[in-house]
């Protein structure tokens, strides 16, 4: 068995598959003009050495850093105008581990699992490959974000290039947050332990996400923050503050901000509350950051972490036409990476909305794929409270399975117990269960921490209907009007609150909010899902018995 150091190219051809469906003979033609015109002839006049064909694929080693990566932007470059071909490219610096039969080691896993993440026509690298490179080949690189890969104990950095990259270098570089040193006023110990937990947690939290790096303001890095987050606890008598902001460091500007009471005699107890509402806002910052990055990119070139991207961009615009572009965008990523939990779980989020928002149920075949799919988004990726939350989802208000979606959450909250999406599905578990004054308080959690999130008026609405169960008339009055106004053209949520409003004797504004819900659209909204409600419920509200238009 021989072991050697070297840099690791890995090529495969985009659709390929669907190719061979349309056109066997053509799709093997493409295979051969690669081999013959393109691609191998390049690797092997700059050195390179194939390793391995397999099929679609082709695994290269090279001994010169600066060889490997020019003969990937090379090829890239010469192809980008191809009416049918289109690959992906992925190098990293690792060991080869060779016997008789097949090439093994962890720089062959690395690379595998990295090219699943390469844009269609593109070249991705690792951060250890790029650290070798001399300053003009490495300028050509953009930062594309950190990869939990599978099999792969730590997050791996990956760099990519697209052709006429220099056009559009910063244009598709993943922002940068700085958290900066919690302040503390006064600075005693105690205020300075609980400062100090804070910035761990959020240091923690958000570098769990993609779409963005993060580093603590010691923390030495090569490139410029885009932005600074920063946070001050302040102590007066009883009082503990913790205010936050986020500022863009180009011009200054505060582009977010936040401020959370508590009581000074907890202090840990605060800064763990702040910890979880910055981490759930500022998620929705960072898929808004990541989104407006990618904007002007046409679909068909993003690679699966940017597809993600987009389609969680598309999410927080909550209608079902954006939910379906997004499920197109995500059965994409997921072809182009099988194992990838969070696009798994986003793809079952995808379909299922829509599902819900028309009243519709699935054929057998989409239901047990949305079921298997789940399944194997947590298998992936156990320690995702995203995949969890999904599974619960399809189990409680797919499968009517209250009992194993109920596991999910808890599992869930032991993973992550301030997710703001846990308490959502326990409010939305809950109310399918009957448990109206259980749902009204995990509603009521959610509900609170989503100040920000276009989501608000999904959970007001289940919270209206659970707190009207429960005997909390005017609290469920408050809840619903609260989301007419969020969101007025809904014809879900005027129904209920006139439904509310007969029920507390109010026939006059009854009248005007049942004129409301005549005068809006029809049409389903993702906002306001089926709550699977007992038929005398939905019947006294009025609210569909079968499937509606979208």
């Amino acid at each position: 068995m021989k072991r050697r150091l070297a840099v690791i190219l890995m090529a495969d051809l985009v659709d390929y598959s669907s190719a061979m469906e349309r056109d066997q003979a053509g799709a093997v033609g493409l295979i051969q003009e690669l081999r013959q015109k393109w691609l191998e002839p390049e690797a092997i006049n700059r050195g390179g050495e194939v390793l391995k064909r397999m099929g679609d694929g082709w695994i290269f080693a090279f001994p010169s850093i600066t060889e490997a990566v020019e003969t990937a932007q090379s090829v890239q470059s010469a192809l980008a105008n191809h009416k049918n071909i289109r690959l992906r490219i992925a190098a990293h610096l690792g060991e080869i581990v060779e016997d008789e039969a097949d090439i093994y080691g962890t720089g062959i896993n690395i690379t595998a699992r990295l090219q699943t993440e390469v844009p269609p026509g593109g070249v991705m690298i690792s951060e250890d490959l790029r650290r070798q490179l001399d300053d003009k080949l490495a300028n050509g690189f953009s930062d594309a974000g950190s990869f939990d890969l599978k099999n792969i104990a730590m997050p791996v950095t990956g760099l990519q290039w697209r052709p006429a990259q220099e056009q559009t270098n910063t244009h598709n570089e993943v922002p940068i947050i700085a958290i900066e040193q919690v302040k503390a006023s006064p600075e005693k110990r105690e205020t300075l332990d609980a400062v100090a937990d804070l910035q761990e947690q959020l240091v923690h939290n958000l570098s769990r996400r993609t779409g963005v790096r993060i580093l603590a303001e010691d923390e030495p890095g090569e490139a410029e923050a885009t932005y600074n987050l920063r946070c001050r606890l302040r102590m007066r008598g009883s009082v503990a503050k913790i205010t936050s902001s986020l500022i863009r460091r180009s011009d200054g500007q505060v582009t977010w901000s936040r401020v959370l009471e508590g009581d000074t005699d907890d202090l840990f107890e605060v800064t763990d509350r702040a910890a979880e509402h910055l981490s759930d806002a500022l998620r929705l910052q960072i898929n808004a950051f990541d989104g407006e990055r990618l904007i002007d990119l046409p679909d068909d070139q993003l690679s699966p972490s940017e597809l993600r991207t987009r389609a969680a961009m598309l999410f927080y615009r909550a209608t079902v036409a954006d939910y379906r572009h997004a499920g197109h965008l995500l059965e994409r990523a997921t072809q182009l990476d099988t194992e990838n939990a969070s696009g798994l779980a986003m793809w079952c989020e995808a379909k299922l909305y829509v599902l819900e928002a028309c009243y519709q149920s699935p054929d057998a075949e989409l239901r047990k794929r949305l079921t298997a799919t789940a399944d194997k988004a947590v298998q992936i990726s156990p320690r995702s409270d995203y995949s969890w939350f999904i599974r619960a989802q399809i189990r409680g208000r797919l499968n009517n399975d209250v009992e194993g979606a109920r596991k999910d959450v808890d599992r869930l909250a032991q993973l992550n117990p301030g997710y703001v999406l846990g308490m959502e599905i326990l409010g939305y578990i809950d109310l399918i269960d009957g448990n109206w004054g259980s749902a009204c308080e995990a509603l009521e959690e959610a509900a609170a921490r989503s100040v920000d999130d276009p989501f608000l008026p999904f959970r007001l609405y289940p919270l209206a209907v659970a707190r009207m169960m429960a005997g909390q008339s005017d609290l469920a009055l408050s809840a619903i009007t609260d989301a007419t106004e969020l969101r007025p053209s809904c014809r879900h949520f005027w129904l209920v609150k006139a439904w509310i409003l007969r029920e507390t004797g109010k026939v006059d504004e009854a009248a005007r909010a049942a004129a409301s819900a005549e005068k809006a659209s029809a049409k389903a909204d993702v906002l306001a899902q089926d709550l699977k409600l007992p038929a005398d419920i939905r019947e006294a509200i009025g609210l569909p018995d079968g499937p509606i238009k979208a």
